[in-house]
């Protein structure tokens, strides 16, 4: 077979990190994803004449939203944006840069990037200080001074940094006088610009942000949270162990942020008994607007209900001390409401799905040892609860899936599943089929006896991914030939550990998931989808 194509390497990498056909969970900045060397495909279409290919796809992936980490577009970006080989591919990044970076979070991070990929001495040229200046000052006053107060710096850069290095000037007073408080403060911003009546509305919100960094008084923070709106990135370290603070927080918190954050609300003994707070918490999880609002996925919710449900557990790789801590701690409980509530809406994302229109077939590992495991990656997740999970995501939104159980003596067991099954009830199914080896042909070969068309075959096992006595690679190109089905894809998902290789490289029908994340039902419905 062929290499991979250098479009496919790309394709790859924009939507998980990295140009090999495995998906492992992680954060791609904090392992070291974003070096030149990973990324070899960019040059590779500049050398075939494809020289601004790279930034469409950038830009499409990132319309698509089908990206687990878009951190990966960020850093492809800044690499055409510094890249040395194709001038048209330069400018075709920058242009991308109001598109792609409009968040403060991945301007910062592109600024990281562009500049850690400069060559020496090269500086801050035209193109690159335009883009800079065009973030700001295209943005409106108030539209500005929020980016500038929510987040004022991240991965070593400050808006104070790019603003000093890219000199941004506007004829708008208002915007000027914003520009000024990131550059020299508040004082010197309302003694130019205090008297001008169009500043007088971002000054007004410049100084109640001030006010609240510098407060004190939890109650009157929280007072000024509620009568301005103010936003979690607003609040100062020493606010985040107020209950007062998230007691005015809450209710203006985005759904995906709020589940982000209900761990630490936990652990912080904040959701107990009838507090005011747990109400608030129960409000927002009902709120059905804002869930058909969301764009949540079930497994977002079912992994922040596990990590809630396991307070005292770590939820990936714990840290050992080197000495055993001899106190004894007690552990907050979950509150069974938010439970309740949190099991509710797991429901109410399924119906949110969107089906791909493809013909899947799941077989899933039924040994004992997918009950007691855990995920790596998301140790509060076994594996049995991941597979059904992903199973009933494709059962409740598809309409043609078969599943199968590895049965005893190397059988294929069908499993029967309609749409209103909820995850227990399939998990007691599963755990009455008797279970046998894990042969990650069967599947293929019983589709194939069986004559039955499917676009996607998808295998959930804990650590059972040796091939057998046939090669699954080989018996994917029989299964595909025997049904003309030339782009039948196959995607093996080894729950339990971090790393495996069973897909072909070189075939861009083949996946392999190594652990497991909130991602990874997304990063199997982009691939199904054809996204990459």
């Amino acid at each position: 077979m062929t290499s991979a194509s250098s479009e496919l390497k790309l394709k790859r990498f924009l939507h998980y990190g990295r140009e090999t056909a495995l998906y492992q969970p992680g954060d791609r900045y904090i392992n070291k994803y974003f070096e030149p060397d990973n990324v070899t495909s960019i040059e590779a279409l500049i050398a075939d004449g494809k020289d601004t290919d790279a930034v469409a796809h950038i830009v499409k992936a990132f319309s698509d939203g089908y990206s687990a980490h878009p951190q990966s577009l960020v850093y492809a970006l800044a690499l055409c944006a510094r890249q040395q080989t194709s001038e048209k591919l330069r400018i075709a990044a920058y242009s991308a840069v109001k598109t792609v970076c409009k968040a403060p979070e991945d301007f910062f991070l592109f600024i990281k990037f562009a500049y850690d990929l400069s060559q020496p001495n090269s500086g801050w040229g035209r193109g690159w200080r335009r883009v800079v200046t065009d973030w700001y000052l295209k943005k409106e006053p108030m539209e500005l001074g929020e980016c500038v107060t929510k987040f004022r710096g991240q991965y070593g850069w400050t808006h104070r940094d790019i603003i000093r290095l890219s000199h941004p000037k506007s004829a708008n007073v208002a915007i000027s006088a914003v520009l000024k408080y990131v550059v020299r403060g508040l004082k010197e911003a309302k003694k130019e610009f205090g008297d001008k009546p169009e500043a007088q509305q971002v000054l007004t919100y410049l100084q109640t942000v001030e006010d609240f960094k510098h407060c004190d008084d939890e109650h009157h923070a929280a007072r000024l949270v509620e009568m301005h709106s103010l936003s979690l990135e607003h609040v100062p370290a020493h606010f985040l162990k107020s209950k007062q603070v998230w007691n005015a927080l809450i209710p203006h918190l985005p759904l995906r942020v709020l589940l982000q954050n209900l761990r630490r609300l936990g652990r912080l003994w904040f959701i107990k008994g009838n507090q005011p707070i747990v109400a608030k918490i129960l409000d927002a999880l009902n709120n059905q607007s804002a869930i058909g609002e969301s764009n949540l996925h079930p497994a977002h919710v079912f992994v922040t209900l596990r990590n809630y449900e396991s307070l005292g557990k770590p939820t990936a790789h714990a840290h050992r001390t080197s000495q055993p801590d001899t106190k004894t701690k007690t552990t907050p409980q979950p509150h069974p409401r938010v439970v309740e509530a949190l099991n509710q809406l797991l429901a109410s994302t399924f119906t949110l799905l969107v089906p791909t229109g493809m013909r899947y077939l799941v077989a899933i590992d039924v040994r004992s040892q997918m009950v007691h495991g855990k995920c790596w990656h998301c140790f509060n997740v076994s594996p049995a609860q991941a597979a059904v999970l992903m199973t009933l995501s494709l059962v409740k939104a598809e309409r043609d899936v078969t599943v199968m159980a590895f049965g005893a003596e190397g059988t294929m067991q069908p499993v029967e599943l309609d749409k209103n099954i909820s995850i227990q009830e399939t998990q007691n199914k599963l755990k009455e089929i008797p279970n046998g080896p894990v042969d990650l042909s069967q599947p293929l070969l019983w589709a194939k006896k069986m004559k039955k068309p499917v676009d996607v075959f998808i295998i959930l096992t804990d650590s059972q991914v040796k091939q057998g006595r046939v090669n699954a690679v080989k018996t994917l190109q029989q299964y595909r030939s025997a049904l003309s089905l030339p782009n039948t894809k196959m995607v093996t998902c080894g729950l339990g550990i971090s790393k495996f290789a069973v897909a072909c490289p070189n075939d861009p029908g083949m996946l392999d998931v190594a652990g497991f994340d909130a991602e990874v039902p997304r990063v199997v419905e982009a691939f199904s989808r054809g996204a990459f």
